[in-house]
């Protein structure tokens, strides 16, 4: 019993680790990032330089659209992500080819669209950090979906917790920091601008700003969610049919 449940933990992967190889994998990668980060961005400037020029639009500055629509395009960046690094290096094949081009699945949207529920119910909490600790902990439970539905092989809610039962602490760190970082960098830009002359480009320079600091976060988390669910599961890519190993899968892991 005592050797089980240390190989258990001796298989449980660094936080640190995986975040250095996220930074390693970004700096190979900007290309990539930056062509679905800058669009992002942009809309983000657009949205708040037209709300900041027309007042008649005052009422919709607060909406809860804008806070779905960006939920569904932060969906979309992620799983675009994970693809990328779950095909870090996959040999050219049509599997592969199919697998990158191919599409968000609704159940990933479906995912976005009630972590985006909870958030808005949390939201009249007083204590922000409260905030933070009760949706990073429901998001941890069932985090190891998202690359499943990335990688084509969807897991069940079932079998997303029990694969990820072992790793909870190290899931819910890794969203909670992304998401503390996302809002204490959002409140330090807000902050800085005051010391600055005010200029009508500064609300969509500042919304632009906050965009791109949350794709880096969701890139950092993307990434390692790929490298956990390819570790925990065994999953590999698609390979050429003349590979001898094409038809070889690890079988996933499912501890408890």
């Amino acid at each position: 019993m005592a050797s089980e449940l240390s190989a258990e933990i001796e298989d449980k992967p660094s936080l640190l680790l995986s975040s250095v190889d996220a930074l390693v994998f970004w700096m190979r990668n900007p290309l990539a990032f930056w062509i679905v980060t800058l669009p992002i961005a942009a809309l983000a400037a657009m949205t708040a330089w037209l709300l900041d020029s027309h007042r008649d639009l005052e009422p919709w500055r607060h909406h809860w659209g804008w806070g779905l629509l960006f939920a569904l395009i932060y969906a979309m960046f992620l799983d675009r992500w994970i693809k990328t690094s779950l095909l870090d290096e996959a040999s050219p094949c049509e599997e592969v080819d199919n697998l990158r081009r191919s599409v968000i699945s609704l159940r990933y949207l479906a995912g976005a669209v009630l972590l985006f529920g909870l958030a808005l119910l949390l939201q009249p909490l007083h204590y922000g950090e409260v905030s933070i600790v009760l949706w990073s902990a429901s998001a941890c439970l069932f985090a190891l979906m998202l690359p499943s539905l990335s990688a084509a092989e969807p897991l069940s809610l079932r079998q997303a917790f029990a694969l990820g039962r072992p790793l909870q602490v190290h899931l819910f760190l890794l969203i909670a920091i992304a998401v503390a970082i996302s809002i204490l960098a959002a409140i330090g830009m807000e902050r800085a601008l005051t010391f600055v002359p005010t200029r009508p480009w500064h609300g969509a320079a500042l919304a632009a700003a906050e965009r791109i600091v949350d794709c880096l976060m969701l890139a950092w988390v993307g990434h390692v969610l790929a490298a956990w669910f390819r570790d925990t599961t065994g999953w590999r890519a698609p390979e050429p049919d003349d590979h001898p190993f094409r038809n070889i899968r690890t079988a996933r892991r499912t501890r408890g």
